[in-house]
């Protein structure tokens, strides 16, 4: 093969011999057929047929590490960590167990205890407003009118401005404006959040009311421009950007004036469902506040005496009540009460490392969800009419709260920073970027009216660095360097703030070049851009500048998150394995209306080589955009041999997708890791491609020989549990609700499963090992580089 094409195959002997037998044998751990041999029988748990003198050692180790063993968390270490690099997986298993200590509970008060306008976090002493009010006391009203308009980046001014009039209503349908943020019905100026004025509108609170006083009536929800007025009541057409008749919202038969109305607004935001949005449902909250509070869209509003954002613990010498959580299904079924709060704990020891999670403040954490109106964003879950549980894997950047939700019910978690291994800070830079950022006139990190949103969340996630460092002492010890931080956004940790440098970053992008310019087709995200105003009169750009993306020794390229229907049709939720009659595929985005440097232009150019050259009828190439390619995106997927991997503004979630479906996936990326591209062996089961060389990717794809193809499959199926999510209550009853529907097809299918076997349907657990997992069992081999940073 040609070098240049920088492709990895398996090609020499000794390669092909380790990549052929089970992972153990090249662990060394195990160094003759017969132990590994021993050891599969002893692991197994479904047998594959009679084992019987026509099979070789060798090709029954080969069998029993794809086939046999079902995996769960008495699989023997060895055989977990099969596909590993490098020592993180075996020393994570061999580790000694610490002891396991009670809590410590908090005995602090707060300033004026918070006025009653937030928790009391009695571990720090420190007051969390809920959204509204501000100030070390939450005295300080901060609210978030509803407006036509927004300050310029030359303003000085700290109050947003308000389009309102008494009633909470726009007061100038004709000022011509766009504004996410605009309310024809009554305005909740604490969120922005748009109701309906008349018979089932809003009604505030009447005027001279204490501060905080809730309104005498919600009123349906109008959130969306797909829900404010274009034209008004005598037919001139407003600047509101709206899309709808005066009489679909406010005539007779209305949207808020008739019982039974001829339009239908979408329910949007949180906490409400059914056809008018009259049924009250949970809100989300990460682990749904321990069933210690009650949610309000997204900020847990603690029982009284229990504290933290997660509402885990209760003050020292208070009684403690039991959870809820047992008590309701809707909870029951998706969260658990944290492992780490439980007095006594629920284990004499437990393996490192222990994390602890910030409290932190309010504004760069839960108040972004309760600023994010449409309850589908910010979230990995969400809660529909009957309080049943919906995935949303379509927020691409859901990893941010499904990652801070499990580690809250893990028993890494601690609640005492004096044993921590590392700290994770909860951050929600994220969502603020979208769907927060310019839908009113507040928040802004700090100029307000810039679009440019890598120097908003640079700055929110500087201001967090400030804020730790000002209210506890952990930053300094170690320098930061025992500090994770979230990085998910299209171009991951590219414009992180210098300060978190040293920090460990968990990020889905992995560009290692250090002299680094944005590649984001989309123009709010070039972090390249500098601007100078009264805020920032030496710009931004210094404060992130001289850093890589990514640096694979202390980050971690993570998955994205899939739901289980994502990949509804592939054998790791037990399918039958389908013939892999699929040369290459690829279903998304190919920049057909994008700028030419969307994807570095790899997508464009593949789409159009299958084009010119009549690849689809060659080859069975499906390269196109969404209307191009008529297979289902899972089933495609699990019919491929081969699956592209190429970036999009930055990331894409193609790398997971190949491997959730069992296709080996062909790295298109030049000088930027995949996911867990550091820890797993990606060169026993994938392509690389250079940039330079994407017009002979056929001819590649075709030149590889079909027992290296069958090598690499079979790898694939020794990793891919790695690539999903699938911890916690919910995500593993979802995924084992899906693995059981499709045992039966397996039995069905029978012998005819006998010449499709790579990879093979998955059998087992499916949270052992998984993503979660995965990052966790990592982390604990970085302790000691985290203790060799300055004190």
């Amino acid at each position: 093969m040609i070098a240049i094409y920088q492709i990895v195959l398996p090609l020499a002997s000794l390669v092909l011999l380790c990549l052929a037998i089970t992972a153990v044998i090249c662990l060394g751990d195990f160094p003759t057929f017969e132990s590994a041999n021993q050891l599969a029988r002893e692991q197994s748990i479904q047998s594959i047929g009679s084992i019987n003198s026509e099979i070789s050692p060798r090709e029954f180790v080969e069998e029993a590490s794809i086939r046999i063993v079902e995996l769960s968390n008495q699989t023997h270490p060895a055989l977990r960590c099969s596909g590993t690099k490098g020592d993180w997986c075996k020393e994570y298993f061999a580790q000694v167990e610490v002891e396991w200590r009670v809590p410590p509970r908090g005995d602090k008060d707060c300033p004026s205890n918070c006025y009653s306008h937030g928790n009391c976090n009695h571990g720090s002493g420190l007051c969390e407003c809920t959204a509204g009010w501000s100030g070390d006391d939450c005295s300080k009203v901060q609210k978030r009118p509803c407006t036509s308009l927004l300050r310029d980046s030359l303003s000085t001014s700290d109050i947003p401005l308000s389009s309102m009039d008494e009633e909470g209503r726009d007061s100038n349908w004709f000022q011509h404006s766009s504004q996410m943020g605009r309310c024809s019905g009554v305005c909740d100026d604490d969120l922005a959040m748009c109701y309906c004025h008349g018979k089932y509108g809003r009604v505030n609170a009447p005027a001279g009311s204490p501060l905080g006083t809730p309104p005498l009536k919600l009123g349906r929800p109008m959130a969306t421009p797909h829900c404010q007025p274009r034209w008004s009541q005598d037919g001139r057409e407003t600047n509101f950007g709206g899309e709808r008749k005066y009489d679909d919202l406010f005539g007779p038969k209305g949207w808020c004036e008739a019982e039974a109305p001829t339009f239908l607004c979408p329910c949007v935001i949180d906490g409400l469902a059914g056809r008018m949005c009259e049924e009250q449902i949970e809100h989300f909250c990460v682990n749904q506040c321990s069933g210690h509070g009650v949610c309000n869209l997204g900020f847990c509003v603690c029982d009284p005496g229990w504290y933290g954002h997660d509402c885990s613990l209760k003050r020292a010498g208070l009684p403690l009540e039991p959870s809820r959580i047992p008590q309701h299904a809707w909870l029951n079924k998706i969260v658990a009460e944290p492992q780490a709060a439980m007095i006594p704990p629920p284990a004499a020891t437990r393996k490192l490392p222990l994390i602890y999670i910030y409290d932190l403040e309010p504004l760069y954490s839960s108040r972004m969800l309760q600023y994010r109106i449409p309850s589908s964003w910010c979230v990995h879950r969400r809660y529909d009419s009957g309080n049943t549980s919906m995935f949303m894997d379509m927020w691409v950047y859901a990893v941010d709260t499904l990652f801070h939700e499990l580690l809250a019910q893990s028993e890494h978690r601690t609640f005492d920073p004096e044993e921590a291994d590392f700290f994770y800070v909860p951050h929600t830079a994220t969502c603020y970027a979208y769907p927060v950022m310019g839908w009113a006139d507040y928040p802004w990190f700090p100029e307000p009216g810039s679009d440019q949103r890598p120097m908003h969340m640079a700055n929110m996630i500087l201001e967090t660095k400030q804020w730790i460092d000002k209210k506890f002492p952990f930053w300094k010890r170690r320098g930061g360097a025992d500090h994770i931080w979230p990085f998910t956004h299209d171009e991951g940790a590219c414009w992180a703030p210098n300060d978190v440098v040293p920090s460990i970053w968990l990020t889905h992008w992995g560009r290692m070049d250090l002299d680094h310019t944005s590649n984001s087709a989309f123009l709010p995200d070039n972090y390249t851009m500098d601007t100078k105003s009264p805020r920032q009169p030496n710009g931004w750009r210094h404060k992130i500048a001289g850093h890589a993306c990514y640096n694979p020794v202390k980050d971690l390229v993570v998955p994205s998150f899939k739901a289980p229907s994502h990949y509804h049709e592939s054998p790791l939720l037990g399918q039958p394995p389908r013939q892999r009659d699929i040369l290459l595929f690829f279903k998304g985005n190919v920049g057909k209306h994008r700028l030419a440097h969307y994807s570095r232009g790899i997508r464009q150019r593949i789409h159009n080589l299958s084009i010119q050259n009549g690849w689809r009828k060659k080859h069975n190439v499906q390269v196109g955009a969404m209307e191009d390619v008529a297979e289902d995106y899972s089933k495609g997927l699990s019919r491929a041999k081969f699956a592209l991997v190429a970036p999009g503004d930055g990331w894409s979630g193609r790398a997971e997708d190949a491997m959730i479906h069992g296709a080996i996936p062909v790295v298109i990326m030049d000088n930027v890791h995949a996911v867990f591209e550091s820890v797993l062996d990606w060169n026993s089961f994938s392509v690389r491609i250079s940039e330079a060389d994407i017009d002979k990717i056929v001819d590649v794809l075709l030149a590889i020989p079909e027992r290296n193809v069958i090598s690499m499959q079979r790898n694939v199926a020794r990793t891919w549990h790695r690539f999903r999510w699938a911890s916690g209550p919910a995500l593993l009853r979802e995924t084992l609700y899906h693995q059981d529907k499709n045992k039966h097809k397996v039995q069905d299918a029978g012998s005819a499963l006998g010449h499709v076997k790579n990879p093979p349907p998955f059998k087992g657990d499916p949270s052992t090992d998984d993503a979660f997992s995965t990052i966790i069992q990592w982390l604990h081999s970085r302790i000691p580089a985290t203790r060799r940073a300055p004190i």
